[in-house]
């Protein structure tokens, strides 16, 4: 699978003065493939800036004897959230890390620049029927509960790079038998410790944090559309939503004093329930920090 081997990439970052953590354990000839030809070095440099990035939360989530064997960012947003949102606020809120360990897939939400966030995720490869590229360049992971993850943004070599990563730890991990039991293919991990949160849970059991559940979020934000995003760190959509709310107010403002009670109630209604639902889908999708027990909060 792998055209260089993982002296070569040592030796590659020692040259460019680039030191990884040396508390995770890298599979460094799949974490970074290209060393030489165009663009390489800073493909390289680029990548190692988005581990950086995130080789704080990993010295916390990865487990005992847990290897990195891949790491790219890319943005996992849905048809409905570019359609009602607009693609560029659907992106911005759904900027996504993908790791491939020997053990499992983790996704961590991140911002644009690959910072994560609290939002995560965890995928056994005995969950996963494919990984697949799609006519457009996205990447497709086919779960076994029927959900497609469909990624855009991944560079050229990473689209490459993780079906071979992905197929040689699938078939060791098939070859050992190892079939955990899930709730559901992709589960939701807690935000403060990192244990797996059972589909439909909002209470994590092992640190007693809570979760925003949809329902709470998609009240608020009907009352107060920015309310629900705020609740959800997504403050960019937020503001945008403060400003368009704030429009929709002098609109309604100028029905009422017109006397046309009913176009600005169904305005309302029809205004604010679309993002109310929207937003509510949003939520639906991960694990939002409500509250951490007092004594970890920092």
């Amino acid at each position: 699978m792998s055209t260089v081997d993982s002296q070569a990439v040592d030796t590659k970052l020692t040259q460019l003065n680039l030191k990884l953590s040396p508390n995770i354990n890298y599979r460094l000839e799949t974490m970074f493939p290209k060393l030489e030809g165009m663009f390489a070095k800073s493909g390289i440099k680029k990548k190692f800036q988005l581990v950086k990035r995130l080789e704080p939360l990993l010295e916390e989530m990865l487990l005992e004897k847990e290897e990195v064997l891949f790491i790219s960012k890319g943005n996992q947003s849905s048809f409905s959230e570019q359609f009602f949102m607009g693609a560029l606020w659907a992106q911005t809120i759904n900027h996504t890390a993908v790791v491939l360990t020997n053990f499992r897939l983790l996704c961590i939400r991140t911002n644009g620049k690959g910072k994560p966030k609290r939002t995560f995720w965890s995928i056994y490869y005995s969950q996963i029927k494919d990984l697949k590229s799609t006519i457009f360049g996205n990447a497709k992971i086919c779960l076994k509960d029927g959900k497609n993850l469909n990624y855009s943004g991944f560079p050229k070599i990473d689209r490459k790079t993780m079906r071979s990563v992905f197929l040689d730890a699938y078939k060791t991990f098939d070859e050992k038998g190892f079939d955990p039991e899930v709730t559901q293919s992709r589960e939701n991990l807690c935000g403060n410790c990192f244990a797996v949160v059972p589909k439909h849970d909002y209470h994590c059991e092992a640190c007693d944090a809570t979760f925003w559940k949809p329902s709470e979020v998609g009240v608020r934000s009907f009352f107060f559309p920015s309310w629900g995003d705020f609740v959800m760190k997504h403050y960019p959509v937020a503001f945008a939503e403060f400003c368009g709310f704030m429009i929709l107010l002098v609109v309604l403002a100028a029905a009422i004093s017109n006397g046309n009670y009913g176009f600005a109630v169904i305005l309302f209604v029809l205004a604010n329930g679309g993002d109310a639902a929207i937003t509510a889908q949003i939520a639906a999708k991960g694990l939002h920090l409500k509250s951490v027990p007092e004594s970890q909060s920092a």
